[in-house]
């Protein structure tokens, strides 16, 4: 069994069995009724997934449940977030994860640690099974609400949802406003969604232009912990940079983001190369997997650089302080983010961010002061900036105190974000 299937309940295989043996009973029932949905009693879904009623000792737990909607569960930005939200509301609810994208699961672990019922759809049925599951489960935990980040399925059966089950209530996150991105198809099922959920004020002001009605779109901008874990009074600097082999007396340019397109890890290369061609003290920290790995490891070794990169595919939540604390400066190439926690992060360690015009990374990033911003079209017009604070070791100082001091400054606290999102997601009290 893999890590991430190791986070599921115990009943994972009783349910693989029971949709194989029910298969041709729901496919019968499909016949009977027509389309589901329409004229089928609740409790024909319901009997294939028995196993999903709730045991006798868990009875007894009276908060609401929320279903929590996502694609996967990778180290990624979206998904920290989430999982820092969804302890946050632990205490409120009870909680079950249902994912419907296969690949990387890398964080399941730490939503194991939330709660134990997360469910891995493509593991466990065929996807013409999804809907009742879903609904199922639902019925079974008495669901009182959804929250989504990033999920098509809800996007695409949140209408069946809402008709099946009519009170309801569903949030969706919304983590950037690229036109192809998930804003398109929140907009398109926004009559359905009781609370669009914007990580910034440029989403938001994008989901109003594109019709969201009125009183649904809440801005919540991220924040992360800057008094307590991204804190760079509580790390060991020299420690840090040993634990990734890097001397003390170098010059590191990190990265940290996943291996996709939209992140343009080889972007990253091109800006970095050039200032390692002209100094050999400068090394590259890189932490991230993903479909791009090998195009950006073959890259690097193009390039003649392999031997002065240290690439993580991935690296313990806990650990990140320690890697921005062993970065001299960030290094964001994207093309599209909304407000990236990893930028949040850096500055909150004090560690400059050189970054394309993404997101809200404007209303953060001060050119010069603490760190450097261009057009997205021309990432590599962050090297000649960068490779200036290479032997400046005084303007590199000033420019790390003044990174942490900004996030001070705008309050990006992660006490005050989950203070909102606990407000905006509290339970209806019944009357």
């Amino acid at each position: 069994m893999t890590r991430a299937n190791q986070s599921l309940p115990p009943l994972r295989l009783a349910w693989t069995a029971l949709a194989k043996s029910w298969s041709s009973k729901i496919d019968k029932l499909r016949r009977l009724a027509g389309r589901p949905g329409r004229g089928m009693p609740l409790a024909a879904y319901q009997e294939p997934f028995s196993a999903l009623m709730r045991s006798s000792g868990n009875l007894a737990d009276l908060r609401p449940h929320l279903l929590v909607l996502v694609p996967w569960l990778p180290i990624g930005g979206a998904e920290v977030l989430l999982a820092d939200i969804l302890d946050s509301l632990k205490a409120e609810w009870r909680l079950s994860i249902v994912t419907t994208q296969t690949g990387d699961q890398a964080l399941a672990p730490a939503f194991a640690a939330i709660t134990s019922e997360i469910y891995h759809l493509p593991d466990l049925l065929a996807r013409r099974y999804w809907f009742e599951f879903v609904a199922a489960l639902m019925a079974s935990r008495d669901s009182k609400a959804i929250v989504s980040s990033g999920s098509r399925f809800l996007y695409k059966n949140l209408k069946r949802i809402k008709a099946r089950f009519p009170a309801i209530r569903s949030y969706d996150i919304l983590h950037n406003d690229a036109p192809k991105a998930h804003l398109a198809s929140a907009l398109r099922a926004r009559l359905h969604i009781d609370r669009l959920i914007a990580v910034n004020e440029r989403i938001g002001r994008s989901l109003a232009r594109g019709g969201a009605r009125p009183g649904t779109v809440a801005v919540i901008p991220n924040g992360v912990d800057y008094e307590g874990v991204f804190n760079p009074r509580g790390v060991d600097r020299a420690a840090a940079r040993r634990r990734f082999g890097v001397e003390e007396d170098t010059f590191v340019i990190g990265f940290v983001g996943r291996m996709s397109e939209e992140k343009r890890p080889l972007a990253f290369l091109a800006v970095a190369a050039p200032i390692l061609a002209a100094h050999p003290h400068v090394r590259l920290l890189v932490l991230g997997d993903g479909p791009m790995t090998k195009a950006f490891r073959d890259a690097a070794d193009a390039a003649g650089i392999s031997d002065r990169l240290h690439h993580l595919p991935r690296l313990d939540r806990e650990a990140m302080p320690r890697f921005y604390a062993a970065c001299s400066i960030l290094v964001m190439s994207s093309r599209i983010e909304g407000t990236p926690l990893a930028m949040l992060e850096a500055l909150a360690m004090g560690c400059p961010v050189a970054t394309t015009d993404v997101g809200d990374a404007a209303l953060v990033i001060r050119e010069g002061i603490n760190g450097f911003i261009v057009p997205i079209a021309v990432p590599e017009a962050l090297t000649p900036r960068i490779a200036r604070l290479v032997g400046d070791a005084a303007a590199l100082q000033r420019m790390s105190a003044a990174a942490r001091q900004s996030i001070i400054d705008t309050g990006r606290s992660a006490d005050a974000m989950l203070a909102a999102y606990r407000a905006l997601m509290r339970p209806e009290m019944p009357a």
